[in-house]
């Protein structure tokens, strides 16, 4: 079964999701019918929130990095 997110997916969402996940991992109440289905989700899901992570640092970073003439960009 293919694995997919919801495009319009927020990072709290997805870490929520990926919670629930690990949750129902630790407490083995996921069957074996659905583990790969689970763990393909999950590592979608991790991909997705480090995405986030990186794509949101490289922004603040852009932020408040002075420009290339020494002055700091306006907030």
């Amino acid at each position: 079964m293919e694995v997919k997110l919801d495009p319009k997916l927020k990072y709290d969402e997805a870490l929520e999701k990926l919670q629930e996940i690990v949750r129902l991992l630790e407490r083995k109440e996921i069957n074996i019918d659905d583990l790969a289905t689970k763990v393909k989700e999950a590592k979608l899901l991790v991909d997705f929130c480090r995405q986030k992570l990186d794509d949101t640092e490289e922004e603040i970073n852009k932020i408040i990095s002075p420009t290339a003439n020494g002055e700091e960009k306006p907030f």
